[in-house]
């Protein structure tokens, strides 16, 4: 899940803070020559793609996500999308992975000119829920240096739907999965609050095929998938 306009908001605060397996599964009928992943709702594997197109805005790519490498957080395995127009060289230690049909999300610790934040996981999907079903997750990361204080994020996640088949940028998908997270993000010592709500629809074996995300209860952009590479 990408933080679209989380960035302006961490611009504000730096005072503060620091800125399995591949098949050929002919029952679903993947468009294109995107390939298919049984037993997962979103393949993570390097250089697996994902191009979203916005349908207001042809030059927004803000919502497109490639693997290119993995990092380790306490033993354990995620996969880091490349930032946005760059040669993916950057020193990041954000990432994602799944475990049992649950997405988790690794915010890497940092230390930019003495600003030190600490490092922290929390849940951004749950696909093994049934329909209407909901789960909570929090997370609340340590500032010290030049300043203190903490910045929890609070994450609140639905199931909305199951469907057979669901029809994106004239193309059809089988086995789709539509959730809903709502994402609360509080900065201790400052009046700042971040809400942003993520509707994501999940086709089995391929990933995300339609986002639309809502900013602070207003602002909505949405996006559909154009084409993918998954193995």
């Amino acid at each position: 899940m990408k933080n679209y306009f989380l960035y302006p908001l961490l611009a504000l605060l730096c005072i503060f803070t620091s800125c399995s397996k591949s098949d050929d599964n002919p029952d679903n009928p993947t468009p294109g020559e995107g390939g298919h992943v049984s037993g997962t709702y979103w393949p993570l594997a390097l250089n697996n793609m994902w191009t979203m197109a916005n349908p207001k805005d042809p030059s927004d790519i803000s919502a497109n996500r490639l693997i290119h490498k993995t990092i380790t957080h306490e033993g354990k395995t995620y996969f880091q999308f490349k930032p946005l127009n760059t040669e993916g060289d950057e020193n990041l230690k954000d990432g994602i992975r799944e475990e049992n049909g649950v997405f988790i999300e690794l915010h890497g610790g940092s230390n930019v000119s003495g600003q030190v934040t600490s490092a922290g996981t929390i849940t951004s999907i749950n696909t093994k829920l049934k329909v209407g079903e909901t789960w909570k997750d929090e997370m609340t990361l340590k500032i010290s240096g030049v300043a203190t204080g903490t910045i929890k994020h609070v994450n609140e996640g639905k199931i909305l739907e199951k469907v057979a088949s669901a029809t994106v940028n004239g193309k059809t998908y089988k086995d789709v999965l539509k959730t809903e997270l709502k994402k609360t993000i509080l900065i201790n010592g400052t009046s700042n609050t971040l809400k942003i709500t993520y509707e994501t629809w999940l086709a089995n074996g391929i990933g995300p095929i339609y986002e639309k995300e809502t900013y602070q209860d207003s602002e909505t952009v949405s996006y559909n998938l154009v084409s993918y590479t998954v193995k």
